[in-house]
C-alpha cells in the first residue's frame, strides 16, 4: 500500500491525536509514503502557526516542522501534477493545492490521508482512496 499524507493529516500525527495515531498506524504498514513539494511549505507554515500562537513554544516549531517532514519518504514535483490538479480544482471547486495531494493518491493507486473533510468527499466522489478520522468519528458518535 501507498500512502498520500497531506499538511493537515501530518499536523494530527505531531499533536498525537486520536486521529494521528491511526494515520500513524495505516502509514507504518504503507511501503511508502508520498507528498507533493508544496508539503513542506505546509508543514512550515503549521509549525509558525504553532510559535505564532504559544510563544512559549516556539523553540520547539522546528522540531514540529523536521518531524513532520520526515514523515514523507518520497517529495513528487509540484510541476508534474499541476495541470491535473488545476483541472480537478476547477471541476470541484476547491483549491488547487490541495488537488495536488488528491492528483498523486489517483495516480499511484494510494490512499490518502487527510482532515479536511471537503477534500475527502471529493476523493469519495472521485474513487480516489481516501481516509479522514474526523468524518469517521463524527459517524461513529452519530450511530
Amino acid at each position: 500500500m501507498i500512502v498520500v499524507l497531506d499538511a493537515s493529516g501530518a499536523a494530527e500525527i505531531a499533536s498525537k491525536t486520536e486521529a494521528g495515531i491511526e494515520f500513524i498506524n495505516i502509514m507504518m504498514r504503507a511501503e511508502r509514503v508520498l507528498a507533493p513539494d508544496i508539503y513542506m511549505a505546509e508543514i512550515n507554515n503549521y509549525a509558525w502557526k504553532i510559535g505564532r500562537k504559544d510563544k512559549s513554544r516556539a523553540d520547539v516549531c522546528i522540531e514540529v516542522a523536521d518531524e513532520c517532514i520526515q514523515y514523507i519518504d518520497e517529495y513528487v514535483s509540484s510541476f508534474e501534477l499541476w495541470k491535473e490538479a488545476l483541472r480537478m480544482a476547477q471541476t470541484e471547486d476547491h483549491p488547487a493545492y490541495d488537488m495536488l495531494y488528491a492528483v498523486i493518491a489517483r495516480r499511484h493507486d494510494a490512499m490518502l490521508l487527510t482532515m479536511d473533510k471537503k477534500l475527502f468527499s471529493i476523493c469519495e466522489k472521485l474513487s480516489i482512496k481516501c481516509k479522514n478520522m474526523e468524518l469517521v468519528r463524527e459517524l461513529s458518535n452519530n450511530t
